[in-house]
């Protein structure tokens, strides 16, 4: 275990953002490379990903470990020897230890393969934008022997009992996307406004019915409006703003939700633009389907985890926060579940957070526990 805390200490202390982690992905390969020898090591799958492939000697179903590989842009706050030397990047999502996981479940499987079929483990890139699950998933429909029966990832969660294991029928991470809003009208003088055209007024507007579109009738389960940044003009005390950008992030339980609640969005903004006489644009980014875990493999984690005297608990309500991991739901059958982190832990994406090292024996147990039971 000891060599799981040192790759995770090392990853933590060079976190490299989405579609930037080149470094990390050679660190990942050579570690597997030279502790966890597999059959085949594969590079660059979909970005910087790493896939390391374990084949059982008998045939049978293909089991797909996902952990992510990428940081986030914030500054980290801590004293720990291990802490980031990337500026204003840090793992406070737990990344690193997704990884720390995954590369010890690679390590059981070079002693122990699968009986049948086999494992890929793969390190993807970019979760944090959405990107990377969608451009691993079309690399895996580009080779279809490559094609998995099942896939499993896992995310830590702050707050709950370190070590649980939480599964959820259903929706376990909320659909979002992004919405970029341009609002534009004209520049003037700020002595004589009404000889331009000043968004001002259409952009205090949008805000204000964006934030209402969630109260609204006709969705199935929780919806959520978020405004992430405005601006209006320039800092120039002498112009009147000729131009506004609105930013929000749309949140849906079901990808329906977010179909309504998105359709709505761009209403309000076409309304409110052609009313004030404005012109638009209106565009989105980050975009990530709601990830529904396949019944049959939430009973399977659920036996398997059990089995090797884990704690497992069932979440009532599915997670707000969304995971890029739903892309794999298009290939074939796909659980993701939680991993407590501890109650006292601080909340992902902060910058005090930093993934616990005890937290890792558990989550090897885990994925190794639900993968033997689909390979044998």
């Amino acid at each position: 275990m000891n060599t799981l805390i040192q790759l995770r200490h090392h990853l933590h202390q060079h976190p490299e953002l989405s579609g930037r982690e080149a470094g990390t992905a050679e660190h990942i390969a050579s570690f597997i490379d030279l502790h966890a020898p597999p059959h085949a090591l594969l590079r660059n799958v979909g970005g910087h990903g790493v896939l390391a492939i374990y084949e059982g000697q008998q045939p049978g179903p293909t089991v797909l470990l996902r952990c992510d590989m990428d940081a986030v842009p914030i500054h980290e706050l801590s004293q720990l020897h291990y802490r980031s030397q990337a500026h204003g990047v840090a793992h406070s999502c737990g990344h690193d230890g997704h990884m720390a996981i995954v590369a010890g479940v690679a390590l059981r499987l070079a002693q122990t393969p699968p009986q049948r079929g086999r494992a890929m483990l793969l390190f993807q890139p970019a979760e944090e934008t959405g990107q990377g699950a969608a451009q691993v998933a079309a690399y895996l429909e580009a080779h279809p022997h490559l094609r998995p029966s099942y896939a499993i990832g896992l995310h830590n969660l702050p707050q709950m009992p370190l070590g649980q294991v939480f599964l959820r029928q259903g929706t376990f991470a909320a659909a979002s996307k992004g919405l970029i809003i341009n609002l534009k009208g004209k520049n003037s003088h700020a002595a004589h406004p009404e000889r331009g055209l000043n968004p001002s007024a259409a952009t205090a507007e949008l805000m204000q019915q964006l934030l209402m579109l969630p109260q609204r009738d006709g969705y199935k389960y929780f919806t959520l409006c978020t405004i992430v940044h405005v601006r209006v003009g320039e800092v120039a005390f002498g112009t009147s703003a000729g131009e506004a950008v609105l930013m929000a992030t749309l949140r849906a339980f079901s990808d329906a939700d977010m179909q309504l609640l998105d359709r709505r969005a761009h209403a309000e903004a076409q309304q409110i633009a052609l009313r004030h006489g404005l012109g638009l644009e209106v565009s989105t980014v980050e975009e990530f389907p709601a990830t529904v875990n396949a019944p049959e493999l939430v009973l399977l984690a659920e036996q398997a985890c059990q089995q090797q005297g884990l704690d497992v608990a069932h979440l009532p309500q599915p997670n707000r926060w969304s995971e890029d991991f739903a892309h794999y739901a298009r290939l074939c059958p796909s659980l993701l579940f939680g991993l407590g982190a501890g109650e006292q832990q601080p909340e992902l994406h902060t910058p005090e957070y930093d993934f616990p090292d005890a937290l890792i024996a558990h989550g090897v147990t885990a994925m190794e526990a639900i993968a033997r039971r689909i390979t044998g």
